[in-house]
């Protein structure tokens, strides 16, 4: 947790024009913050945290900046102005932490302190020895600068500043610009912009990788889809086909049937077609003819088994006559029906109806 406090300070300079001072920097009892909600937070610092001997000794060597721009490290030292450093640890003075200070420029007319820290927050309320009431107390502080800033502000709550502010430099200049999406401009901390490039590159980067793995899975399920498709495509002629070969072999069992054809259930559909052909042109040679001339033959024999049952069941009505005209014995002309019935045999020889 990070904290910022306040505190006016009257200094000397120079021959060199530096500013060399001994201000009050921090302070024991109780600090309010503003929550995000707008609420109030009442945090206590007691003298054994404010004092404690750690936590003095470590704002020694520590920056002093112009504004609360980051907490100060390394990597973004250059890009945050240090006006000065803090020469001593700090030390108690009654309620208060002083320390000894060197400015190199103060190109501002701000005129007040405030110290950046992290702590421990023990979050259990109570009252202080002088009865006031506090939310929280504040532990194990470490100092990491010493900030010039403006007074008056109220402390942000987002970075729970005690004093007043996290400055607003007025030139702006050590800010940097990041660019959105959506074309608009901010200015932010220069750490603030690494960090964002940084996730903006690792997005780009994921984005290709998802691309990649997207065009390898969209060509899998070409080829998934291309072979469910051949698949029911298979299914539906191993159907067609079955149905086919099946009306194919009740329909030469029938025809075989009809030549009384023995043995015909061991027989193949094309050893029924050479039986009936033979059945019907005994002294026809057959031997190495194509299927062709096969199927042929045996279409013709099959077309002349019909004939010939036409021509028999047209005997039968010639001499029992149709179903609602029964035959009259007495008016029956034997002769003419004679004829009849052999005009039809001869009809279904020549293969006509």
């Amino acid at each position: 947790m990070q904290r910022y406090d306040r505190f006016t300070f009257k200094a000397t300079k120079t021959d060199e024009g530096f500013i060399i001072d001994k201000p009050i920097i921090g302070r024991t009892g109780i600090l309010r913050y503003q929550n995000a909600d707008g609420s109030e937070r009442i945090e206590y610092r007691p003298p054994e945290e404010a004092f404690n001997a750690d936590s003095l000794a470590s704002i020694k060597g520590k920056p002093i900046t112009l504004g609360h721009v980051a907490m100060v490290n390394n990597k973004n030292s250059k890009s945050i102005p240090i006006l000065g450093t803090v020469i001593s640890g700090g030390e108690q003075d009654g309620d208060n932490i002083r320390a000894d200070i060197t400015l190199y420029n103060l190109d501002t007319p701000h005129r007040e302190l405030s110290c950046g820290y992290t702590l421990d927050l023990d979050e259990t309320p109570g009252i202080t020895p002088d009865g006031k009431h506090y939310d929280a107390i504040q532990r194990n502080i470490r100092y990491n600068h010493l900030a010039v800033v403006q007074k008056g502000r109220a402390g942000n709550a987002r970075l729970n500043m005690d004093g007043d502010q996290i400055i607003e430099s007025e030139d702006k200049k050590h800010m940097a610009k990041v660019r959105l999406d959506n074309g608009l401009e901010y200015e932010c901390a220069e750490e603030v912009k690494i960090e964002l490039e940084t996730l903006k590159a690792n997005k780009t980067k994921e984005k290709a990788n998802f691309d990649a793995l997207q065009g390898k899975y969209d060509a899998m399920k070409v080829k998934v889809d291309k072979l469910e498709k051949d698949l029911a495509d298979e299914k539906a002629n191993k159907s067609i086909n079955f149905d086919e070969a099946v009306k194919e072999r009740v329909k030469m069992l029938d025809i075989a049937k009809q030549y009384n054809l023995d043995k015909i259930d061991t027989l193949s559909n094309k050893d029924i077609k050479i039986a009936v052909i033979k059945k019907v042109n005994e002294d026809l040679n057959i031997d190495n003819k194509s299927e062709e001339y096969i199927d042929g033959m045996f279409d013709v024999c099959s077309e002349q088994q019909i004939n010939i049952d036409s021509a028999s069941a047209s005997k039968r009505r010639i001499i029992n006559g149709d179903n609602d005209n029964k035959m009259n014995f007495d008016d029956f002309d034997y002769i003419k029906k004679m004829e009849e019935l052999k005009q039809a045999e001869a009809n279904a020889y020549k293969g006509e109806q």
